[in-house]
């Protein structure tokens, strides 16, 4: 174990992010990858976002990137919504090598894993799992796709669409997006179900896997019981208020059945998908601020998405009840089991370090660009919870706001995606470097609330 102790596991993940973001930079900076040429900052901001499986856009994805810079985006997008250290343990299970403690280490600190045991059968679960639903996602697609594109450009668009979805990444090879299948029913609902899935974390994924398919396990987790309610409520309690605020607002001219799909698919793509089949920019402000709290929330943990997650935010509720009962230094009690308070201390931290990040993020982009506030704070908060949508570009309609910003404005958007992608923690456990106290200052209280 002294070894595993000269491991910094955050630090070496964030540094394997950056080394293939910077590949991708490079890739894309290639007069193969785009039709007219790219910027190294829009070079750098596409493959942070790819990598990240954001969706924040420079270019325009569909005509300014060729066949092979598409494809490259494409990777980048599978080996961000995977993790390369997934990716990498899946390998080294299928040549039957052994993975060393340092890969185990990286490993479940890409995915948040609790044990270190059965790792690489866990990578190849979530490799197989990964692969029939992208493939099941494209065949799907195909169908609706074909209608409208010869069969080998419908193929091409339905695998980008299908992972893509299923990665969260909110990338299309349409301009308009999703909105171009807007009156579709199938395209939409299995775009939906595919980053409703992949959101739910590979955890949770595996543990289904294992009670409802294999039968190695007689019940869920606690985990998967709190991901599957909480995730089941946001998305209910998003489309309802969609559906009741916007029915008569911007969806007032659409039949019932469609404010029904749009409700549920806007309510479910700030859950860090980056879809869109509708401008939400023609939301009232109401709307667009729960969908910026959604996007801060975030999809759940060990999966594709970004946020402070699910169970962080159940978390802070759980704790904030236990010290209203005065339970102080109490375990959390919910679901007849007993959660350790150290995992609410984590979740206050991940709270405090995402408010501040986006908070310093938001006060430099106001410093260094002229745009509307609250459309700066949305932007922010989609690339944290990397989840693609944006209120648009004033110059590029084809475009996210971050078009319109400076060199400056389009490195914090950057930093925001890794940031999110990696975790708050994972980041700032990376660059700061553990120093316990060996002594202890005389205690004194201070007066709060």
């Amino acid at each position: 174990m002294k070894y595993s102790k000269e491991i910094n596991a955050p630090r070496l993940l964030f540094l394997g992010y950056l080394g293939i973001i910077a590949i991708g930079t490079i890739l894309l900076l290639l007069p193969s990858s785009t039709t007219k040429g790219i910027s190294f900052i829009d070079a750098l901001f596409t493959a942070s976002s790819g990598l990240c499986v954001t969706g924040l856009i420079v270019k325009n994805t569909a005509l300014d990137f060729t066949l092979f810079g598409k494809c490259v985006i494409l990777i980048l997008i599978q080996i961000g919504g995977l993790g390369y250290m997934t990716l990498s343990t899946t390998f080294f299970f299928f040549i039957g090598k052994k993975i060393s403690l340092r890969d185990r280490i990286l490993f479940k600190e890409s995915i948040n894993f609790l044990s270190y045991e059965n790792l690489k059968r866990f990578a190849w679960r979530i490799f197989r799992i990964t692969i029939v639903l992208e493939l099941l996602g494209t065949a799907i697609l195909y169908t609706t796709f074909s209608k409208t594109f010869p069969p080998l450009t419908a193929l091409g668009h339905a695998f980008f669409h299908s992972v893509s979805a299923f990665c969260n990444a909110g990338f299309s090879t349409f301009s308009e997006n999703m909105s171009l299948f807007a009156d579709s029913i199938s395209a939409p609902l299995v775009a939906a179900g595919l980053f409703i899935i992949s959101g739910l974390g590979f955890i949770v994924i595996s543990d289904l896997y294992m009670v409802f398919f294999k039968k190695e396990k007689k019940r869920l987790s606690l985990h998967t019981s709190i991901v599957l309610k909480t995730t089941f409520l946001l998305i209910l309690l998003g489309t309802i208020f969609i559906l009741i605020y916007e029915g008569n607002r911007s969806l007032a001219g659409y039949p019932f059945y469609k404010k029904v799909l749009i409700a549920f698919f806007q309510a479910v793509t700030p859950r860090t998908a980056g879809f869109n089949t509708f401008s939400i920019s023609l939301f009232s402000w109401p709307t667009i601020v729960m969908l910026m709290f959604f996007m801060f929330i975030g999809a759940s943990p060990g999966g594709t998405g970004g946020g402070i997650k699910t169970t962080t935010f159940v978390l802070l509720f759980g704790w904030a009840k236990e010290l209203l009962l005065g339970r102080y230094g109490k375990d959390i009690t919910t679901s007849k089991h007993r959660i350790p308070i150290e995992q609410a201390f984590r979740s206050f931290l991940i709270v405090i370090l995402s408010v501040s990040l986006i908070t310093v993020a938001f006060f430099i982009i106001m410093l260094s660009e002229d745009r509307a506030p609250m459309k700066i704070l949305f932007e922010i908060l989609s690339a944290f919870g990397t989840v693609g949508l944006s209120l648009g570009s004033s110059i590029n309609p084809f475009c996210s706001f971050s078009y319109d910003f400076s060199i400056i404005g389009k490195l914090v958007i950057i930093m925001l995606m890794i940031a999110g992608r990696v975790g708050t923690l994972t980041l700032g456990s990376a660059l700061l470097k553990p120093h316990p106290l060996d002594y202890a200052y005389p205690r004194e209280s201070i007066v709060v609330g």
